[in-house]
């Protein structure tokens, strides 16, 4: 994908003249499979599924880290200044921070906001979109020759061009005050003082994070994604909601069906990706401390939990994805709680 076309609507806002790519229609297919994988985590919504996705339009080149890579559970500094900030300006009619985040909107606003965003888009969001809130990931309403197909639904923080550059130049960071900066970047929202209470990173590919907001009301969960079919992204599972709003799944409802992989990849499509990658966030039991994936292949994966939510970014070297890996929850004291697959 060339690097200037856009990181989502917020390279659209800076390269303006250049056009959209077209829609790919395996891309769409390979979507389309994803979605039947469906994970709950708004209480009484139902589920979060993966219909679309946002291009990122960046090389996945790693730039330089700032901060040693914490394990799993991690947060940035916070800084004060007097001045005003100039990572972020305020987006007309829209509260700043946490405030202007995750709050159900009216369909003319989404309108509103997605055209702040897409200006060069001149057509209405799909009138039956589910979950209008600012941070959700919704489809325009597509008619014959349309190229860009989404928009995440900004905040009220407007990522300078410097701040879309470097989430362009390291679209999967190493480190998760990075991550948090190119989520900033594709919500809208300044992130970066938010605590992460879990993390998964599959470097080059894939990083999944949730945070927590300042006043402990909101919570972000973010996928970055580097895949063969639409290059970097943010992976529409990934939105901003109010904690208090928030379910929890059983583990087996988490792992209905044992990751054997989502995503495929080739050393002729990509050549860092060789098997499955697998991305996901959510919560389930506050007793489990640990999850371990062992995919039939051969290996583990092992990801941390936060009072029930989780974070993964793993990739499957099993080049057939069989889904009949084996998932074990652990406690705190590395007691096994249930063993599922396998």
């Amino acid at each position: 994908m060339d690097d200037e076309r856009v990181v989502g609507a917020e390279l659209e806002r800076l390269a303006a003249n250049d056009p959209l790519d077209p829609i790919d229609p395996q891309a769409m297919l390979t979507r389309g499979r994803r979605s039947r994988r469906t994970r709950r985590l708004l209480a009484g919504s139902g589920g979060i599924a993966a219909v679309a996705v946002i291009a990122l339009g960046a090389s996945a080149l790693a730039g330089p880290t700032t901060a040693t890579p914490q394990p799993d559970v991690a947060s940035p500094q916070t800084t004060t200044s007097t001045t005003a900030d100039p990572d972020f300006t305020a987006v007309p009619g829209v509260p700043r921070g946490e405030d202007g985040a995750g709050a159900k909107l009216a369909l003319a606003e989404v309108n509103r906001r997605c055209s702040l965003r897409n200006p060069d888009v001149d057509r209405p969001v799909r009138p039956a979109a589910p979950n209008l809130q600012s941070g959700t990931t919704v489809q325009y309403d597509l008619q014959k020759g349309d190229h860009a197909a989404n928009c995440t639904i900004p905040g009220g923080d407007r990522p300078s061009a410097a701040l879309v550059a470097a989430a362009r130049k390291d679209p999967v960071p190493k480190t998760v005050a990075d991550q948090l900066r190119n989520c900033s970047v594709h919500f809208w929202t300044d992130l970066r003082n938010w605590k992460v209470l879990t993390s998964d990173l599959q470097p080059g590919l894939a990083s999944a994070l949730v945070a927590k907001s300042p006043s402990g009301k909101s919570i972000v969960t973010c996928i970055l994604e580097v895949t063969p079919y639409e290059g970097p992204q943010l992976s529409p599972d990934s939105r901003i909601i109010r904690t208090a709003s928030t379910g929890r799944n059983t583990f087996s409802e988490v792992f209905t069906t044992i990751p054997g992989g989502q995503r495929g990849c080739s050393p002729t499509t990509h050549d860092k990706c060789t098997g499955w990658l697998y991305t996901q966030t959510g919560r389930m039991p506050s007793n489990v401390a640990r999850v371990r994936i062992e995919p039939i292949a051969g290996g583990r994966h092992d990801i941390t939990v936060n009072d029930g939510w989780f974070a993964v970014a793993w990739l499957s070297s099993d080049s057939q994805a069989r889904p009949d890996a084996k998932a074990t929850a652990y406690d705190k004291d590395g007691q096994v709680l249930q063993v599922l697959g396998g």
